[in-house]
């Protein structure tokens, strides 16, 4: 993979400009891609769901999630695990679970987005899991932002078909040839507690 610069630089400027440091309603929340296109054929996204699936983040995939119902006294059917929600985003970001010692998000060496497997905070060497900031923008309806110290977002596809429905991984900061830039937004999530035991 290789950094894009060029081609970044003026949706980074624009973006910043729009984005003010507001205090923003706390979590939890969920994500999803915006982007208009650029070029003829490129899709639209408007909030399409960021899943966790296998330690890694996708659109156009389902959340992947467990929960151990062989535990006695733990009610599985209260984490339904059908969406992928999130806590913090002041610094740090986790996955919304009951699983003790919960989930990090953390960026890889490689830029995928990633998070930490249950009962271990185990990130591979020169991943990043700071930085994390989630910002009111003060145009386009004031959506709330999230960002990762500054770098741009980029989803890349892993699988074939037509381009709205092809499965993407998100990456931040590093992208390559095929990759679309996005930006990531973030929904509030209303419930009486996390949606998955835990993420796998």
């Amino acid at each position: 993979m290789r950094a894009f610069a060029t081609s970044f630089v003026f949706p980074a400027v624009a973006l910043a400009a729009a984005i003010t440091q507001r205090s923003v309603p706390e979590g939890p929340w969920s994500a999803g891609i915006w982007r208009m296109p650029t070029q003829d054929g490129e899709p639209m996204f408007t909030g399409d769901g960021i899943n966790a699936n296998g330690g890694k983040f996708f659109v156009n995939r389902n959340a992947s999630t467990y929960c151990p119902d062989t535990v006695e006294e733990l009610d599985c059917s209260a984490y339904p695990g059908t969406r992928t929600v999130f806590s913090g985003g002041n610094n740090t970001v986790f996955l919304d679970v009951a699983v003790p010692g919960g989930q990090q998000v953390y960026v890889d060496v490689d830029g995928s987005l990633s998070y930490t497997v249950p009962h271990s905070a185990y990130m591979p060497e020169g991943s990043n899991a700071t930085g994390w900031s989630r910002s009111m923008s003060q145009a386009f309806g004031a959506p709330i932002i999230l960002s990762n110290n500054n770098k741009f977002w980029a989803i890349c596809p892993v699988t074939e078909g037509l381009p709205k429905e092809r499965t993407y991984q998100v990456f931040v900061g590093q992208s390559k040839e095929g990759c679309l830039n996005t930006e990531v937004r973030t929904y509030t999530y209303t419930s009486s507690g996390p949606n998955a035991w835990e993420y796998v």
